[in-house]
């Protein structure tokens, strides 16, 4: 193999290389936002099955009821997390906690909140 070719293999490698990271970074992208997303729709479901929970408390205090339905509460604390995660601090396990995210995605924060 002479000089030119091991400069053109090593270029089309380069070139290749670049590409997977740019479709990892888009993938890693597509990632973070449907975690936010899905995160966004877990605390909004969280708080109408409290809504929920108060009106049927409220009925039940009117008139009594044979059964009782027990939805899953979301803890404050969760929603503290989460506003402080969208008010750009991380709130993952470790060394990171607290410290500012500067704009950028943290999965781990993420994993977080969607427990």
């Amino acid at each position: 193999m002479n000089r030119n070719e091991l400069f053109e293999r090593l270029m089309r490698l380069e070139r290749n290389v670049g590409q997977l990271t740019n479709d990892m970074t888009e993938l890693k992208d597509l990632a973070v936002e449907l975690v936010e997303e899905n995160v966004a729709l877990q605390v909004e479901n969280d708080n109408l099955k409290r809504l929920m929970e108060k009106d049927e408390q409220s009925e039940s205090n009117n008139e009594e009821r044979s059964h009782s339905k027990h939805v899953k509460t979301p803890s404050p604390s969760k929603d503290n997390l989460a506003m402080l995660y969208r008010e750009g601090f991380h709130i993952c396990k470790g060394e990171l906690f607290g410290k500012h995210r500067h704009g950028e995605d943290c999965l781990l924060c993420l994993n977080v909140l969607s427990d």
